[in-house]
């Protein structure tokens, strides 16, 4: 008989937090569940450990593979998960007991897309946070409060904290994009998110997310690279179809272009203009055009440009957006350093 919920945890160089992590799973007061631990070549005792659970418990499935990235261990899971629903959890976090209990409770009719909240701490305590009443968006009438929540809030953008019913996943071919080393999470769930009515957010914070292990480097040697650029083309998308979708667009639109200026333009362009000898005005020139080639997300930016905070980068982005340009501020501020 196969298994309610499939756990699904990556596993890679975390052997310091593994134990937590499993013991957590394992503690839950739902316990019709099927965890899979997927060791990502990891170079450490992770394997070990992993297969050591599994002589213990039967529950607990080891996939053993060549190191990949996290959105190739998640597929793995996905591949050999035999769950209704599918439930991610890094391997560096933990669990709450009624983590599992509390998503599974409100998943209500099949278009359901149940979503808690998590917890942010560090070693020396908790962090705070503050966490939005429970709500129900309704994905083909929803609000602009909701919307805003959603995404603005970031309520869509991590694979945990979340269920998902495995039949959507597979009769959709639904799987994490490897190119992508950012976003891969959000493209997944918008896609996902693509095949249900309704996303219920519930007043649970079973999960315990830990702060300043996942630090990010760009892919390219720490500049901008292709991950990078697809990734926020991705969400410039996924935001304009989802708020079109609810039918707030024409409300939100300044509002999605500020955030496209603000949270990513320049974002990227400071991964951009990154230190590294290595990658010259050529390369960095043709990794520019790349960035503004997608014209919705180049549409988006520049109308959010003439509404942002007035600054020096905001000039520049507004009057003279050109990458020789960029070049010589980046560089100018470098050698005053």
């Amino acid at each position: 008989m196969n298994p309610c919920i499939s756990v699904i945890v990556p596993v890679y160089k975390v052997e310091k937090y593994i134990y937590d992590c499993i013991n957590s799973i394992l503690a839950q007061t739902f316990r019709d569940f099927e965890l899979i631990l997927v060791d990502d070549g990891s170079p450490d005792t992770c394997g070990a450990i992993c297969d050591e659970y599994a002589a213990r418990d039967a529950r607990v499935r080891v996939i053993h593979k060549k190191n990949g990235g996290v959105s190739s261990a998640r597929n793995a899971g996905l591949d050999q998960a035999a769950g209704d629903y599918v439930a991610f959890i890094d391997s560096d976090d933990s669990a709450e007991p009624d983590y599992l209990k509390d998503l599974l409770e409100a998943a209500g009719d099949d278009r359901m897309f149940v979503i808690s909240d998590y917890q942010p701490f560090r070693e020396d305590g908790l962090e705070e946070k503050v966490f939005p009443a429970p709500f129900t968006a309704n994905l083909d009438s929803g609000s602009t409060e909701d919307f805003r929540k959603l995404m603005f809030g970031f309520i869509l953008f991590p694979p945990y904290c979340k269920l998902y019913r495995r039949d959507i996943i597979e009769a959709n071919h639904i799987r994490f994009d490897t190119e992508m080393r950012t976003a891969e999470d959000f493209d997944f769930n918008m896609r996902y998110v693509a095949h249900v009515r309704k996303i219920r957010y519930i007043a649970s914070v079973q999960y315990r997310y830990r702060v300043g292990y996942k630090a990010y480097v760009p892919s390219n040697g720490g500049v901008l690279g292709h991950s990078e650029i697809k990734s926020v083309h991705t969400m410039a998308r996924g935001m304009v179809s989802l708020a079109k979708r609810m039918g707030c667009y024409e409300e939100l639109e300044d509002e999605i272009c500020i955030w496209a200026a603000r949270k990513h333009y320049f974002n990227r362009l400071h991964m951009l203009f990154a230190e590294n000898p290595e990658i010259g005005y050529g390369e960095r020139h043709s990794l520019y055009r790349k960035l503004i080639a997608d014209d919705n997300y180049r549409n988006l930016h520049r109308r959010g440009i003439g509404m942002t905070a007035d600054t020096t980068t905001k000039k520049i982005g507004k009057y003279c957006d050109f990458f020789p340009v960029w070049w010589l501020f980046f560089e100018g501020n470098r050698r005053r350093k």
